[in-house]
């Protein structure tokens, strides 16, 4: 059974509080109790439930990608065409 939105959000806030308290055990608010082995793990069940956020309703995730240039080599480096010097 799929989770609801409302209740994905209530197991990342239980989550977020367990990672905010340096514990390992969750309880969530369906009165499930987990403990988790170490904090990575944890942190990959926040990743997940994050990633069923993302995609609830049946949406893919929109992933975005930022160009990064060495200093020079941009539209605004040195010996750009239409760059006057200053």
């Amino acid at each position: 059974m799929a989770l609801s939105l409302a209740q994905l959000q209530a197991n990342l806030d239980a989550i977020n509080t367990a990672i905010g308290s340096a514990v390992l055990s969750v309880r969530f608010p369906d009165g499930r109790q987990v403990t988790y082995r170490t904090m990575q793990e944890l942190r990959l069940a926040k990743a997940d439930i994050e990633d069923g956020i993302r995609t609830y309703g049946g949406s893919n995730p929109s992933k975005s990608t930022l160009g990064q240039t060495r200093r020079g080599d941009g539209p605004c480096g040195p010996g750009f065409p239409g760059w006057g010097h200053w």
